[in-house]
């Protein structure tokens, strides 16, 4: 069944019920009224009946010509017909018709009664006459010999059906009148009703639909206390359902914001194996997006044996499971350490699995840089300790005694302690560095580039002049940076001292510093050069150059007295100032070390310190 409106369950049935009481009112009205009017005239048609019933019992008996004028004279006058009928129903008078033509009346409803002693009465139309008329016979005693017969008054009702006619009308107006105020009355009622309720009728859709900001507020003052109650109760329930949304919508945004800057990768799964949610450290390790594996089966976004079946296994046996996994994205191993844990309900029944990966491919890198750091440390640090040791023991078991030999063992000695200080030195610079970095509490000021690569010459020079190799500066005076200038100026003497360590004599190393503009980001860029004529080095070296004691020719390299911390050191430092470190070099035709750092601009060469 089709459910309607308040409004129209309410103003139908009320105008229905006030047309229906006019008309039953009318019907009564009207049906009452012509009962009482034709009430009425039968007493009166009788009255007169009574009145002239003497004259005609009496003019009956004499000659026919009076007793027909009477007749005829009486009822035009009082505006009535007047019959009289003897026993055997011949008209023997008529006030409007001649008697010799008129019918037999014994039968007439009326006429009956009458002739049987009582007073008889009809109400029918005359087809003499063509009216309704109200006909009245009374007996009386006719003749010489006063045998019964009938006194029969009637009277036209027309009028009286043109008075309950004009009745009608009237009452048809006061009830269309009645019926149009009712139906307005019944319009403001259902109203007044029925808007309430559609009032709460659109507070609940808009809290059905989640639109807690938009909730509808129900006034009541102008309701009955039935419904003024009913809308308190559904504000205040509104006003709690209010709340208790804002809250689950603020943890679920927390959990979200948990869930989606988590580093781990998280997957939830269904118990169809079936993808409810993923992180986008989840989305990132898969390269999927995240809105098109939802509903998707686990087995056709995580395509690995092991992941898949560490899921079976806890939709199966409800148990945590932990393993560690290797990934390979394009021929790039990841190392994952792969956790699934049961997801349940509130009534602790198992729904799913929690697949959740912590990627220890960068753990694994950096515990292997750690270990490849202490295994070099300890080797470089070795190196020079047992060369002291030897050479030492060896003076204690008597070449001490040998001047020659003892000042020859003594100034590899020093030269070794030499190298030991020197690596101690870069490992406690190197480690500075890495501290006030992640402190940033390297202050970075606008200087001239210039006054850095001129320090740096200087500092230098005696190393060039040993080799006879020319130091070429090229620099334009208007280049400014922010930078550290001690740091940076350490950064140009590693880079130079080792282009005049492994270039050969009487060559020429070149310092150069120019600008250039990205064409990419539109920004000022220093290039800061250090150009050598040495060995060069081999290609697949190149990667690995800034790494700490990576050598390309150890035993080169040890002999410059190098400590293989120098280039690890000017990548920090080229970090520190935002910048990068580049080389270029093939075998036997030299090498170019290229510092890369942001230009200052004219506005900020006069900043201080940041």
């Amino acid at each position: 069944m089709r459910n309607t409106r308040l409004f129209w369950q309410i103003f139908p049935v009320c105008v229905g019920i006030t047309i229906v009481s006019m008309l039953v009112a009318a019907w009564l009205a009207t049906t009452a009224g012509r009962v009482f009017y034709i009430d009425h005239l039968k007493g009166e048609i009788r009255e007169r009946a009574l009145l002239i019933e003497p004259t005609v019992a009496t003019l009956s008996r004499g000659e026919d010509r009076p007793f027909q004028d009477f007749v005829r004279q009486n009822g035009r006058r009082a505006a009535t017909r007047i019959t009289v009928i003897d026993a055997s129903g011949v008209v023997l008078a008529d006030s409007n018709e001649d008697h010799a033509l008129m019918d037999n009346h014994a039968k007439r409803p009326e006429v009956e009664p009458a002739l049987a002693g009582e007073t008889g009465y009809a109400l029918r139309p005359s087809r003499t006459l063509g009216e309704t008329m109200l006909y009245a016979a009374i007996p009386v005693k006719l003749g010489p010999d006063q045998h019964p017969g009938a006194l029969r008054l009637a009277i036209a009702v027309t009028p009286v059906e043109d008075m309950l006619a004009a009745l009608h009308r009237k009452m048809f107006a006061i009830g269309l009148v009645v019926t149009i105020l009712a139906a307005l009355l019944s319009l403001t009622s259902a109203r007044r009703i029925s808007r309430p309720l559609e009032e709460m009728k659109r507070g609940t859709e808009q809290l059905t639909k989640g639109r807690i900001g938009q909730l509808v507020k129900i006034e009541s003052e102008h309701m009955s206390a039935e419904m003024a109650s009913l809308a308190a109760t559904i504000n205040e329930m509104a006003e709690q359902i209010n709340r208790r949304m804002r809250i689950i919508i603020q943890q679920r945004n927390e959990l979200e914001a948990v869930f989606s800057s988590m580093a781990d990768a998280v997957v939830a799964i269904d118990a169809g194996k079936k993808i409810i949610r993923m992180n986008q450290a989840a989305t990132a390790l898969f390269t999927l997006p995240s809105e098109a594996v939802k509903g998707r089966a686990v087995a056709g976004v995580i395509r690995n044996a092991y992941i898949l079946e560490m899921v079976d296994s806890t939709l199966a046996n409800n148990l945590e499971q932990e393993q560690k996994v290797t990934l390979f994205v394009g021929a790039d191993p990841i190392i994952l350490q792969v956790h699934t844990v049961p997801l349940r309900d509130e009534d602790n029944n198992s729904m799913g699995v929690l697949l959740v990966m912590n990627d220890l491919t960068k753990l694994n890198r950096l515990e292997t840089i750690r270990q490849d750091f202490v295994a070099n440390v300890s080797h470089e640090l070795k190196t020079p300790i047992t060369a002291i040791k030897g050479y030492v023991e060896t003076l204690l078991d008597g070449a001490l005694d040998d001047r020659v030999t003892a000042r020859r063992f003594l100034g590899i000695v020093v030269r070794q302690a030499n190298r030991l200080d020197a690596i101690v030195d870069d490992l406690l610079t190197l480690s500075r560095i890495e501290d006030r970095e992640k402190k940033e509490d390297i202050a970075l000021a606008v200087a001239a580039v210039s006054s850095v690569l001129e320090g740096a010459f200087q500092t230098c020079a005696v190393h060039a002049d040993e080799k006879a190799i020319v130091v070429q500066v090229e620099c334009d005076e208007d280049l400014f940076a922010p930078m550290n200038q001690p740091l940076l100026e350490q950064a140009v003497i590693n880079l130079l001292k080792n282009a005049i360590a492994y270039s050969p004599e009487r060559s020429v190393v070149t310092l150069r510093c120019q600008g250039v503009r990205n064409h990419r980001s539109g920004e000022d860029l220093i290039h800061l050069s250090v150009v050598d004529n040495g060995p060069g080095i081999a290609r697949e070296h190149l990667p690995r150059l800034f790494e700490r004691f990576y050598r390309c020719d150890k035993a080169r390299s040890r002999d410059q007295g190098g400590t293989g911390l120098g280039l690890a050191i000017v990548k920090h430092i080229a970090q520190v100032h935002n910048g990068t470190v580049e080389v270029e070099s093939t075998s036997g035709k030299g090498s170019t070390f290229t510092l890369t750092l942001p230009a200052a601009t004219k506005e900020r060469r006069e900043t201080g310190p940041r």
